[in-house]
């Protein structure tokens, strides 16, 4: 039996598009980086630009990427992203099946506990059967995020550090440590969506790595990525968030 290509999912303004071809893969995955014009695209893909143009004509017609002039030069074009990455086929796992049923039997006990089991067993669940979400994940990490960013009062690092903690600490989302300023590094225990998952070999945290994202990008005004570096999943008994700035072109 042959072997199910790999495929991406993107989310586009007519729909979701499903893309298995890996030249399109490989051009949707870099422009996710930055804006690109068609002779930097033929560079990263090692494609000729007649290919890749054929490419390029398709995903504009079905709202995955778009173009405008080059300001510089108008005889170039330059590619954008208009559509946003929703996740991506992986290898179904029996063990994470497994894990589920062993992360509820934990979490039963009282509302809260069980609530916060349900959330484990999503994230872990999703995988389990073939799908990485990990893009959405973070996209929705990132709404509740500025939304969550509306009631804080503090533009500066240290005291929103504090509003931010006291806030995890109240609504019962984990115990937040600063590991160091620079950079900026955060150490959450009893993450509320990660804590007591067993060690599957994957940080999986991407929800929170969107909401702290978007809280502090949103009221510093500093482009800041968050990238998770331990968890729960990979055999710590904490969750590592490092804040880096974000540079756009």
């Amino acid at each position: 039996m042959k072997k199910a290509a790999a495929l991406d999912v993107y989310s586009t303004s007519s729909g979701l598009k499903q893309i298995s071809n890996p030249v399109r893969q490989k051009i949707l995955s870099e422009l996710q980086r930055r804006d690109l014009s068609l002779s930097e695209i033929a560079q990263l893909t090692g494609k000729a630009q007649s290919t890749l143009s054929v490419h390029l004509d398709k995903m504009v017609k079905e709202g995955l990427v778009a173009s405008r002039d080059d300001p510089s030069d108008n005889r170039r074009k330059i590619f954008y992203l208009v559509s946003k990455p929703v996740g991506s086929s992986v290898v179904p796992r029996e063990d994470l099946t497994k894990a589920v049923g062993s992360i509820i039997d934990k979490s039963i006990g009282s509302p809260s506990s069980f609530l916060k089991g349900e959330m484990r067993a999503l994230i872990l669940g999703v995988e389990a059967i073939g799908l990485n979400m990990d893009p959405v994940l973070k996209d929705i990490g990132r709404q509740i995020g500025a939304q969550l960013a509306r009631h804080m009062r503090s533009t500066e690092i240290k005291p929103l550090l504090e509003e931010v903690k006291e806030f995890y600490a109240r609504h019962d989302l984990g115990e937040l440590n600063v590991y160091s300023l620079v950079p900026l590094t955060l150490i959450i225990k009893d993450d509320y969506d990660c804590s007591d998952i067993p060690d599957v070999g994957k940080t999986l945290c991407t929800l929170n790595e969107g909401i702290l994202e978007s809280i502090f990008d949103a009221k510093t005004g500093v482009p800041l990525g968050v990238a998770q570096t331990e968890c729960f999943g990979t055999k710590y008994n904490f969750c590592k968030f490092v804040f880096e700035p974000t540079l756009y072109d």
